[in-house]
């Protein structure tokens, strides 16, 4: 009987945890996640109007978001969540063409529930050049835990 007992308080401990690992991948876009933590349902590419993008081709001067969905297992602070967001674009030669620390940068912390999609926009534009193929990284992050993470990478062509 003790035995037991203390099966049941280590399976509890364990589901008290809320340990979330995991990949993803989209094989239309080639779009691959890596998720640390966080816990995600999807994650994929939209174009500026939230339509799913079925390529990884992108036309410039249109933004292209990176959607994370479904995010939970934020540790809050005063009952709100405070997610960031790094992105970086690279060239075939690996030139960063931007680099933001930070695109979530002075944003107040929203409830849990209005934090489970996370996006991440990417003004396609100068100095992109069509034709051009460029690998866009985007790391999501908890900033009252930054070992919560989601890393996404993906190559796109321009046109």
């Amino acid at each position: 009987m003790k035995h037991i007992f203390t099966l049941i308080i280590f399976l509890s401990t364990l589901s008290a945890c809320h340990f979330s690992k995991g990949v993803k991948k989209d094989l239309n876009t080639g779009l691959s996640a890596t998720y640390n933590g966080f816990t995600v349902d999807d994650i994929y590419l939209t174009d500026g109007d939230g339509r799913r993008l079925g390529s990884n081709k992108v036309t410039l001067g249109i933004p292209v978001k990176l959607v994370a969905a479904g995010v939970r297992n934020y540790r809050l602070k005063e009952q709100k969540a405070y997610p960031g967001c790094t992105i970086v674009l690279t060239d075939k030669n690996k030139n960063e063409l931007l680099n933001l620390p930070d695109a979530f940068a002075g944003q107040a912390g929203s409830d849990a529930s209005q934090a489970t999609e996370l996006k991440a926009t990417l003004n396609a534009g100068d100095p992109m050049t069509a034709g051009e193929s460029y690998h866009l990284y985007v790391r999501f992050y908890d900033k009252e835990n930054p070992e919560n993470e989601i890393v996404a990478q993906v190559d796109i062509l321009a046109q």
